[in-house]
């Protein structure tokens, strides 16, 4: 009798083990599928960039310049050395208007949309984070430096070619600075974000430029 008690305290121990191990194998299998869905299948440009599962995530407080302007490839290159097949983590994230993932981004132990903005390859846009202070760090150290956006390469104040025209977009406004105007010499052209050089007036004007109050009539 006392045998066959032992022998069902034993059965049921096993079990219990068996079961336990089952359990830690199905949560680590489980661990283990999340991580895969925050896998990086596809990076679109140097902001936005799709996970394994489908979900379309873009880079939160930053905004990178378009593919075909200043730096907009650079962008592009240096966000997939940064995340491209690797599992990220996404923190704060909130959806946008288009169903997108606006997220603070993290990967192999680093911050990547400080890292973007460290290397003057996105534009931060100041707002309230639990990360803004990095990034208006990260920030400063790139307009200090001259890097990237904030590098002649894409700001300029002088005319490279017989185009003197500037042309300026500010708040969706879309305005041209002619070299009589007041102030001509420090309006900056960012050719990351829109602004541009025009030979006429006409030219400006056909792409929507109205002449800069500034101006002489």
């Amino acid at each position: 009798m006392a045998g066959k008690i032992k022998g069902r305290r034993t059965f049921l121990l096993y079990l219990l083990a068996g079961l336990f191990l089952l359990s830690l194998l199905f949560n680590f299998y489980q661990v283990s599928l999340q991580l895969e869905r925050n896998r990086v299948v596809q990076i679109y440009d140097g902001d936005s960039f799709t996970l394994s599962d489908g979900r379309k995530v873009r880079l939160l407080s930053v905004d990178a310049p378009d593919i075909d302007r200043c730096m907009g490839l650079e962008a592009k290159m240096y966000l997939e050395s940064l995340i491209f097949r690797k599992r990220v983590s996404l923190k704060d994230t909130v959806e946008d208007d288009y169903g997108r993932l606006l997220s603070n981004v993290y990967a192999s132990g680093q911050f990547v949309n400080a890292e973007l903005v460290r290397q003057g390859l996105v534009l931060y846009h100041a707002g309230k984070s639990r990360e803004s202070e990095r990034l208006k760090e990260a920030q400063n150290i790139a307009k200090s430096q001259k890097l990237g956006i904030y590098s002649t390469l894409c700001r300029k104040t002088t005319p490279v070619s017989v185009c003197v025209i500037k042309g300026n977009i500010r708040a969706g406004n879309k305005i041209y600075h002619l070299p009589g105007c007041i102030n001509y010499a420090q309006v900056i052209v960012d050719e990351s974000f829109g602004d541009r050089w025009f030979c006429t007036e006409e030219e400006a004007q056909a792409s929507g430029y109205l002449k800069s109050g500034s101006c002489p009539d």
